[in-house]
């Protein structure tokens, strides 16, 4: 059964890039420089503490993007911590001084990603920005190569490199919240991309979501509902139907991933065995891959450079060249509660 999309007075409800305090009823923000309206936001809003973490963190990936593949990761990094911490302070969460996380390979391994250890520590900026995500980080460790399979916008580099990987990711149209007629149940409802539809396939999704068939098409959902509105309400109704339609998406969002581009897409990320990544939400990921390999390049060039030129080295630059367009996105998105489209896309 279908459901009828939400709306929030005449804007419907779609699937939104921001995962906590996210702002349904807002118009999107058309900018290509999402940098600069968070600065504009944060000095309207006198988020002063923000803000310098937030402008230096432009300059380092302003710096970065003159530099090599093998010296940006060191510079990236630092972008991504300090707008981390912008986000942070923006949300009152606590975070300290550490960076809470640290890497290593054992010296007698060879140069792989598989033996490129990253552990998630128990205090510091990662943990903090996974426990605002609604994650827990304590002594948690993985390969490189498994954060970077679990990011969608280099997936089909990974697969290009490690060819015997399953792919993680469903493509999805129509990522939206819907509600039924006759109850006050909402639910998250997307259709599939029509070669994704295999049963082979949608058998490897969360064991919280299901799929069916309506008209020659096939639709995911989740299982789990939340209370919506029903006929006329009051504006604390209202208000209450929201939180819990956030509560709802926080949740729904460590699932389904996107990929911001011209056009944002949107992807179920499969339950597969093995993939101890399979909930952890991209922000964390994206943080914690640089972070490695900006230990690499500090120091051990070498080791950096025997990946740069194996068979991962195009992997690598794909993740080096375009994750600060993908962190710095959603990193934006948690700060303001807006969505951030490039102009040409409309609402």
């Amino acid at each position: 059964m279908l459901g009828k999309q939400i709306k929030i007075g005449t804007r419907r409800v779609w699937m939104h890039k921001s995962v906590r305090h996210t702002n349904f009823e807002s118009e999107s923000v058309l900018s290509n420089d999402p940098w600069l309206f968070v600065e504009l936001w944060l000095k309207r809003n006198k988020k002063i503490d923000s803000l310098a973490f937030w402008l230096q963190a432009r300059r380092f990936a302003e710096a970065a993007s003159s530099m090599s593949v093998e010296s940006a990761p060191l510079t990236l990094y630092y972008a991504f911590l300090n707008a981390t911490k912008a986000l942070l302070e923006v949300r009152a969460t606590p975070h300290g001084n550490r960076h809470g996380v640290s890497g290593e390979r054992p010296e007698t391994a060879k140069a792989s990603l598989a033996n490129e250890k990253v552990q998630f520590q128990s205090g510091g900026v990662l943990p903090a920005l996974c426990a605002y995500l609604g994650d827990t980080a304590s002594s948690q460790e993985y390969s490189l190569k498994d954060l970077l399979w679990n990011l969608p916008f280099v997936h089909r580099a990974f697969r290009h490199t490690f060819t015997s990987s399953p792919e993680l990711f469903i493509p999805l149209e129509q990522a939206c919240y819907v509600s039924h007629d006759d109850t006050s149940e909402g639910w998250f409802q997307a259709q599939v991309v029509p070669r994704y539809t295999d049963r082979r396939i949608l058998r490897h999704i969360p064991s919280s979501f299901e799929f069916f068939e309506d008209e020659g098409k096939t639709y995911i959902r989740r299982a789990k509902r939340f209370k919506w509105l029903r006929g006329r309400t009051s504006k604390q109704e209202k208000s209450n139907a929201l939180v819990r339609l956030g509560n709802y998406h926080a949740t729904t969002r460590r699932v389904i991933v996107t990929i911001s581009g011209n056009r944002d897409l949107w992807y179920l990320k499969k339950s597969m065995a093995g993939n101890s990544l399979s909930e952890r939400h991209g922000l964390a990921i994206i943080f914690a891959a640089m972070h490695r390999l900006s230990e690499l390049s500090r120091y051990d060039p070498n080791g950096l450079d025997r990946h740069l030129c194996g068979n991962a080295n195009w992997l690598i630059t794909e993740f080096v060249e375009h994750s600060t367009d993908q962190f710095i996105d959603q990193i934006a998105s948690e700060i303001t509660g807006f969505q951030f489209w490039r102009p040409r896309i409309r609402s």
